[in-house]
């Protein structure tokens, strides 16, 4: 157990290394990330301040929006393609005699450049939360930044299996680009990433609360701006572990019949 730990944590190092050489091009990464929520922001401000019956007030927008590319890089994953590519090309073969499971290259790699990521955002985020501090308003109970970081957790590990998963389909589908372009359409409307869920119409809202996407963004989000009563904070973090549960199983049946099929055709 320990031989795993020492091994996965040189493997984060190593890859926090590697991030470290392209910090530049991570930083205007960051910018971008934030431009479409200071958008969206300044938008549903203006049509707040029209008189329009939002569900979050000025204060929650604002929390809502200023958070959202935090937690969006917390999150985010990437790993999906690159691992349908290994198994396309056969790269995989000369990783599966290595000491640890294969997954540990890319939970690894994820972990890796949100290290470095997270330090090139945080003051951009600090720059912006003081151009809207006389709106802003963090929430000052433990307990609720105690949620929104569990939240976060299980956000990343939900994104990161399905992501893992969807790659995983290469051992039998010879190109799933379409299905990961597929996933960002989805991700983008669903997750919360282009409006909060709250706003859509309320004919929708029982789909919205079960479909998993809500809970790789949009929950730790709701848990930090207070938008969710005691009944619905306790039915979201069990989804959302349920999710990541059920995803780690998935991926665990995709790779025992897929590599049995990797196998077959002699790679």
């Amino acid at each position: 157990m320990m031989t795993h730990v020492r091994m996965f944590g040189r493997m984060v190092g190593l890859n926090v290394t590697m991030t470290i050489a392209y910090r530049a091009a991570f930083f205007a990464l960051m910018v971008s990330s934030v431009i479409q929520p200071v958008v969206s922001l300044l938008v549903m401000l203006t049509i707040e301040s029209q008189g329009a019956d939002l569900p979050f007030d000025r204060s929650q927008l604002v929390t809502y929006y200023l958070l959202l590319s935090f937690v969006a890089i917390c999150t985010g994953c990437w790993v999906g393609e690159y691992l349908a590519e290994g198994i396309r090309d056969g790269e995989l073969s000369n990783t599966l005699v290595r000491p640890v499971p294969y997954i540990y290259n890319f939970v690894t790699n994820n972990i890796g450049e949100k290290i470095v990521k997270l330090p090139l955002l945080l003051p951009i985020l600090i720059v912006i939360a003081l151009l809207f501090r006389s709106e802003l308003s963090l929430p000052s109970d433990p307990l609720r930044w105690i949620g929104f970081g569990i939240a976060v957790v299980f956000a990343a590990a939900t994104a990161f299996l399905l992501d893992f998963a969807l790659g995983s389909l290469a051992f039998w589908i010879k190109d799933v680009s379409g299905l990961f372009r597929i996933k960002d359409l989805l991700q983008g409307l669903l997750a919360g990433q282009f409006v909060p869920l709250a706003l859509f119409p309320p004919a929708f809202a029982p789909f919205l609360e079960v479909q998993p996407f809500r809970y790789t963004l949009s929950f730790p989000l709701e848990v930090l701006a207070g938008t969710l009563d005691g009944a619905a904070l306790v039915r979201g973090f069990a989804w959302q572990i349920g999710y990541s549960v059920v995803l780690w199983l998935c991926y665990r049946v995709i790779w025992h019949y897929g590599l049995k099929s990797y196998e077959a055709v002699g790679r």
